[in-house]
Protein backbone atom coordinates (compact mmCIF):
# COMPACT_ATOMS: atom_id res chain seq x y z
CA UNK A 1 0.00 0.00 0.00
CA UNK A 2 2.71 2.45 0.86
CA UNK A 3 4.70 1.88 -2.43
CA UNK A 4 1.47 2.64 -4.42
CA UNK A 5 0.92 5.92 -2.61
CA UNK A 6 4.56 6.95 -3.15
CA UNK A 7 4.27 6.21 -6.87
CA UNK A 8 1.16 8.36 -7.17
CA UNK A 9 2.80 11.38 -5.46
CA UNK A 10 5.90 11.08 -7.66
CA UNK A 11 3.84 10.97 -10.85
CA UNK A 12 1.84 14.09 -9.87
CA UNK A 13 5.02 16.02 -9.00
CA UNK A 14 6.58 15.15 -12.37
CA UNK A 15 3.49 16.31 -14.31
CA UNK A 16 3.44 19.64 -12.40
CA UNK A 17 7.16 20.23 -13.06
CA UNK A 18 6.82 19.63 -16.82
CA UNK A 19 3.78 21.94 -17.00
CA UNK A 20 5.74 24.79 -15.35
CA UNK A 21 8.70 24.41 -17.73
CA UNK A 22 6.41 24.37 -20.80
CA UNK A 23 4.48 27.51 -19.73
CA UNK A 24 7.76 29.42 -19.08
CA UNK A 25 9.20 28.56 -22.52
CA UNK A 26 6.05 29.26 -24.57
CA UNK A 27 6.18 33.13 -24.49
CA UNK A 28 9.84 33.14 -25.50
CA UNK A 29 9.04 31.00 -28.51
CA UNK A 30 6.04 33.13 -29.53
CA UNK A 31 7.62 36.53 -28.83
CA UNK A 32 8.48 38.56 -31.94
CA UNK A 33 11.75 40.43 -32.26
CA UNK A 34 11.63 44.21 -31.49
CA UNK A 35 11.08 46.47 -34.54
CA UNK A 36 14.17 47.98 -36.12
CA UNK A 37 14.44 51.79 -36.34
CA UNK A 38 13.64 53.15 -39.83
CA UNK A 39 16.63 53.73 -42.06
CA UNK A 40 17.33 56.89 -44.02
CA UNK A 41 15.67 55.48 -47.14
CA UNK A 42 12.57 54.12 -45.41
CA UNK A 43 9.26 55.28 -46.97
CA UNK A 44 7.30 58.03 -45.02
CA UNK A 45 3.53 57.85 -44.74
CA UNK A 46 1.89 60.81 -46.54
CA UNK A 47 0.18 63.55 -44.35
CA UNK A 48 -3.34 64.45 -45.48
CA UNK A 49 -3.87 68.25 -45.94
CA UNK A 50 -6.55 70.05 -43.81
CA UNK A 51 -9.99 70.26 -45.37
CA UNK A 52 -10.49 73.46 -47.40
CA UNK A 53 -12.52 76.27 -45.87
CA UNK A 54 -16.07 76.56 -47.22
CA UNK A 55 -16.43 79.00 -50.11
CA UNK A 56 -18.66 82.07 -49.79
CA UNK A 57 -19.27 84.12 -46.61
CA UNK A 58 -17.58 82.84 -43.48
CA UNK A 59 -19.44 81.83 -40.32
CA UNK A 60 -18.00 84.88 -38.53
CA UNK A 61 -19.40 87.23 -41.19
CA UNK A 62 -22.82 85.61 -41.01
CA UNK A 63 -22.93 85.88 -37.21
CA UNK A 64 -21.93 89.56 -37.39
CA UNK A 65 -24.65 90.38 -39.92
CA UNK A 66 -27.43 88.46 -38.18
CA UNK A 67 -30.76 89.21 -39.87
CA UNK A 68 -29.89 92.70 -41.10
CA UNK A 69 -31.01 93.51 -44.66
CA UNK A 70 -28.30 92.47 -47.12
CA UNK A 71 -27.65 92.33 -50.84
CA UNK A 72 -26.11 89.20 -52.42
CA UNK A 73 -24.24 88.99 -55.71
CA UNK A 74 -24.24 85.42 -57.03
CA UNK A 75 -21.63 83.76 -59.25
CA UNK A 76 -24.03 83.92 -62.24
CA UNK A 77 -24.37 87.72 -61.84
CA UNK A 78 -27.80 87.70 -60.15
CA UNK A 79 -28.49 90.35 -57.46
CA UNK A 80 -30.69 89.35 -54.52
CA UNK A 81 -31.91 91.57 -51.66
CA UNK A 82 -33.37 90.34 -48.39
CA UNK A 83 -32.46 88.74 -45.07
CA UNK A 84 -30.39 85.69 -44.13
CA UNK A 85 -32.66 83.57 -41.94
CA UNK A 86 -30.36 80.57 -41.21
CA UNK A 87 -27.21 78.88 -42.46
CA UNK A 88 -25.20 75.65 -42.40
CA UNK A 89 -21.69 74.87 -43.79
CA UNK A 90 -22.96 74.67 -47.39
CA UNK A 91 -26.36 76.43 -47.69
CA UNK A 92 -28.12 79.66 -46.72
CA UNK A 93 -31.83 80.15 -46.06
CA UNK A 94 -32.63 83.53 -47.62
CA UNK A 95 -35.83 85.62 -47.54
CA UNK A 96 -36.35 87.84 -50.58
CA UNK A 97 -37.38 91.38 -49.65
CA UNK A 98 -39.34 91.91 -52.89
CA UNK A 99 -41.71 88.94 -52.55
CA UNK A 100 -41.12 87.53 -49.07
CA UNK A 101 -40.27 84.15 -50.60
CA UNK A 102 -37.87 81.94 -48.63
CA UNK A 103 -35.24 80.15 -50.74
CA UNK A 104 -32.07 78.11 -50.20
CA UNK A 105 -28.80 79.27 -51.74
CA UNK A 106 -25.40 77.49 -51.92
CA UNK A 107 -22.82 79.48 -49.97
CA UNK A 108 -20.13 78.71 -52.56
CA UNK A 109 -22.11 80.65 -55.23
CA UNK A 110 -22.08 83.95 -53.24
CA UNK A 111 -19.28 86.20 -54.45
CA UNK A 112 -20.24 89.47 -52.68
CA UNK A 113 -22.22 90.20 -49.52
CA UNK A 114 -23.26 93.84 -48.80
CA UNK A 115 -25.19 95.22 -45.82
CA UNK A 116 -27.94 97.59 -46.96
CA UNK A 117 -28.64 101.12 -45.66
CA UNK A 118 -31.12 100.31 -42.80
CA UNK A 119 -28.24 98.72 -40.88
CA UNK A 120 -26.26 102.00 -40.97
CA UNK A 121 -29.37 103.89 -39.84
CA UNK A 122 -29.22 102.02 -36.52
CA UNK A 123 -25.91 103.71 -35.71
CA UNK A 124 -26.05 106.85 -33.51
CA UNK A 125 -26.98 109.88 -35.55
CA UNK A 126 -26.20 113.50 -34.65
CA UNK A 127 -29.02 115.37 -32.99
CA UNK A 128 -31.19 117.32 -35.40
CA UNK A 129 -33.05 120.43 -34.36
CA UNK A 130 -36.56 120.46 -35.75
CA UNK A 131 -37.94 123.88 -36.62
CA UNK A 132 -41.63 124.06 -35.69
CA UNK A 133 -44.03 125.00 -38.46
CA UNK A 134 -45.56 127.70 -36.26
CA UNK A 135 -42.99 129.14 -33.80
CA UNK A 136 -44.38 129.82 -30.31
CA UNK A 137 -45.62 133.33 -29.59
CA UNK A 138 -43.26 135.52 -27.60
CA UNK A 139 -45.07 136.51 -24.39
CA UNK A 140 -43.67 139.20 -22.10
CA UNK A 141 -46.26 141.10 -20.04
CA UNK A 142 -48.29 139.20 -17.44
CA UNK A 143 -51.14 139.98 -15.06
CA UNK A 144 -51.91 137.60 -12.20
CA UNK A 145 -53.79 137.07 -8.97
CA UNK A 146 -51.37 136.60 -6.09
CA UNK A 147 -51.31 135.31 -2.53
CA UNK A 148 -51.43 137.08 -0.03
CA UNK A 149 -54.50 138.12 -2.07
CA UNK A 150 -53.50 140.87 -4.45
CA UNK A 151 -52.92 141.89 -8.03
CA UNK A 152 -49.48 141.27 -9.57
CA UNK A 153 -47.97 142.64 -12.78
CA UNK A 154 -44.73 141.29 -14.20
CA UNK A 155 -42.44 141.64 -17.20
CA UNK A 156 -40.39 138.80 -18.72
CA UNK A 157 -38.09 139.80 -21.61
CA UNK A 158 -35.14 137.51 -22.26
CA UNK A 159 -33.33 137.25 -18.93
CA UNK A 160 -34.77 140.51 -17.59
CA UNK A 161 -37.51 140.23 -14.95
CA UNK A 162 -39.53 142.88 -13.15
CA UNK A 163 -42.69 142.82 -11.05
CA UNK A 164 -45.06 144.93 -8.96
CA UNK A 165 -47.65 143.66 -6.50
CA UNK A 166 -50.50 145.47 -4.71
CA UNK A 167 -52.42 143.93 -1.84
CA UNK A 168 -56.20 144.04 -2.26
CA UNK A 169 -57.86 142.09 0.54
CA UNK A 170 -55.88 143.54 3.47
CA UNK A 171 -56.75 147.19 2.65
CA UNK A 172 -60.42 146.24 2.31
CA UNK A 173 -60.39 144.33 5.58
CA UNK A 174 -58.67 147.15 7.51
CA UNK A 175 -60.41 150.12 5.84
CA UNK A 176 -57.16 151.14 4.20
CA UNK A 177 -55.09 151.05 7.38
CA UNK A 178 -52.87 148.28 6.01
CA UNK A 179 -51.88 148.69 2.34
CA UNK A 180 -48.93 146.45 1.23
CA UNK A 181 -46.98 147.28 -1.94
CA UNK A 182 -43.92 145.56 -3.42
CA UNK A 183 -41.88 145.95 -6.59
CA UNK A 184 -38.51 144.77 -7.87
CA UNK A 185 -36.34 143.67 -10.77
CA UNK A 186 -33.73 141.01 -11.50
CA UNK A 187 -32.84 138.15 -13.83
CA UNK A 188 -34.72 135.07 -14.99
CA UNK A 189 -32.40 132.11 -15.61
CA UNK A 190 -33.77 129.40 -18.00
CA UNK A 191 -33.52 125.95 -16.42
CA UNK A 192 -34.18 123.73 -19.47
CA UNK A 193 -33.41 123.98 -23.19
CA UNK A 194 -36.58 122.08 -24.02
CA UNK A 195 -38.66 124.40 -21.79
CA UNK A 196 -37.11 127.88 -22.11
CA UNK A 197 -40.02 129.54 -20.29
CA UNK A 198 -39.21 127.67 -17.06
CA UNK A 199 -37.01 130.16 -15.22
CA UNK A 200 -35.38 130.70 -11.85
CA UNK A 201 -35.88 134.31 -10.76
CA UNK A 202 -33.28 136.17 -8.69
CA UNK A 203 -34.82 139.49 -7.69
CA UNK A 204 -33.95 142.55 -5.68
CA UNK A 205 -37.11 144.20 -4.34
CA UNK A 206 -38.64 146.74 -1.95
CA UNK A 207 -41.78 146.53 0.17
CA UNK A 208 -43.81 149.48 1.45
CA UNK A 209 -46.55 149.31 4.09
CA UNK A 210 -48.83 152.34 3.96
CA UNK A 211 -51.51 153.48 6.42
CA UNK A 212 -54.10 155.08 4.13
CA UNK A 213 -57.00 155.03 6.56
CA UNK A 214 -59.07 158.20 6.90
CA UNK A 215 -57.64 159.51 10.18
CA UNK A 216 -59.05 162.81 11.46
CA UNK A 217 -59.01 164.76 14.70
CA UNK A 218 -60.61 167.89 16.09
CA UNK A 219 -58.78 170.86 17.56
CA UNK A 220 -60.13 174.24 18.54
CA UNK A 221 -63.49 173.49 17.05
CA UNK A 222 -61.92 172.49 13.73
CA UNK A 223 -61.55 169.01 12.19
CA UNK A 224 -58.28 168.03 10.61
CA UNK A 225 -57.62 165.06 8.29
CA UNK A 226 -54.29 163.20 8.29
CA UNK A 227 -52.49 162.27 5.11
CA UNK A 228 -51.53 158.62 4.39
CA UNK A 229 -48.47 157.55 6.38
CA UNK A 230 -45.66 155.19 5.33
CA UNK A 231 -45.07 152.83 8.24
CA UNK A 232 -42.44 150.48 6.83
CA UNK A 233 -39.93 150.47 3.96
CA UNK A 234 -37.87 147.29 3.53
CA UNK A 235 -35.39 146.10 0.93
CA UNK A 236 -33.94 142.66 0.23
CA UNK A 237 -33.32 139.77 -2.16
CA UNK A 238 -35.74 136.99 -3.10
CA UNK A 239 -35.81 133.82 -5.18
CA UNK A 240 -38.66 132.76 -7.41
CA UNK A 241 -39.68 130.23 -10.03
CA UNK A 242 -42.16 130.68 -12.86
CA UNK A 243 -43.32 128.88 -15.99
CA UNK A 244 -45.38 130.11 -18.94
CA UNK A 245 -47.27 127.68 -21.19
CA UNK A 246 -47.68 128.31 -24.92
CA UNK A 247 -51.33 129.24 -24.39
CA UNK A 248 -50.27 132.12 -22.10
CA UNK A 249 -51.06 130.57 -18.72
CA UNK A 250 -48.35 131.50 -16.22
CA UNK A 251 -47.68 130.07 -12.77
CA UNK A 252 -45.02 131.06 -10.26
CA UNK A 253 -44.01 132.25 -6.82
CA UNK A 254 -41.35 134.06 -4.81
CA UNK A 255 -39.90 133.87 -1.29
CA UNK A 256 -37.73 136.35 0.65
CA UNK A 257 -34.12 135.36 1.30
CA UNK A 258 -32.33 138.23 3.03
CA UNK A 259 -33.24 141.85 3.75
CA UNK A 260 -33.58 144.75 6.15
CA UNK A 261 -36.28 147.19 7.26
CA UNK A 262 -34.72 150.52 6.33
CA UNK A 263 -37.49 152.79 7.70
CA UNK A 264 -39.98 152.26 10.53
CA UNK A 265 -42.82 154.40 11.82
CA UNK A 266 -45.06 153.37 14.71
CA UNK A 267 -43.98 149.72 14.38
CA UNK A 268 -41.23 149.64 17.00
CA UNK A 269 -41.02 152.84 19.03
CA UNK A 270 -39.12 155.05 16.64
CA UNK A 271 -36.89 154.47 13.65
CA UNK A 272 -33.75 155.43 15.61
CA UNK A 273 -34.20 152.95 18.46
CA UNK A 274 -35.05 149.73 16.49
CA UNK A 275 -32.43 147.00 16.72
CA UNK A 276 -31.02 144.98 13.83
CA UNK A 277 -32.97 141.91 14.91
CA UNK A 278 -36.22 143.88 15.00
CA UNK A 279 -35.55 145.35 11.56
CA UNK A 280 -34.81 141.89 10.10
CA UNK A 281 -37.98 140.44 11.61
CA UNK A 282 -40.07 143.32 10.25
CA UNK A 283 -38.50 142.78 6.79
CA UNK A 284 -39.81 139.20 6.67
CA UNK A 285 -43.18 140.31 8.04
CA UNK A 286 -43.50 142.99 5.36
CA UNK A 287 -42.39 140.50 2.66
CA UNK A 288 -44.99 137.95 3.77
CA UNK A 289 -47.75 140.51 3.31
CA UNK A 290 -46.50 142.36 0.22
CA UNK A 291 -44.70 139.79 -2.00
CA UNK A 292 -46.52 137.62 -4.57
CA UNK A 293 -45.67 134.40 -2.72
CA UNK A 294 -47.77 132.50 -5.27
CA UNK A 295 -49.41 133.81 -8.43
CA UNK A 296 -51.51 132.46 -11.30
CA UNK A 297 -52.37 134.50 -14.35
CA UNK A 298 -52.04 135.14 -18.06
CA UNK A 299 -49.09 136.45 -20.08
CA UNK A 300 -49.67 138.48 -23.24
Amino acid sequence: MFPLRLLTVSTAASIALWSTVASAQAPQALASPPPLPPGPNAPVAPVSPPPPAPAGPSDLELRAIGQSPVSLQMADGAQLSGQIMASDPTMLVFRLSSTGQVISLPRAQIVLLTVQQPYAAALPQPEQTLTPLFPPKQRHFGISLSIVPGLALDLDVGMFRAFANLGIVLPLATSGEFLPISFGAGVGIPLSKSRPSLKLDVMGYMTILVDAKDHSYSYGGSTYKLDPVVNNVSAGVGLGLHYTWQNGLTLGGMVPILGYAAYLNDFVGSDSTASIGERSALFYLASATALPLFYLGYRF
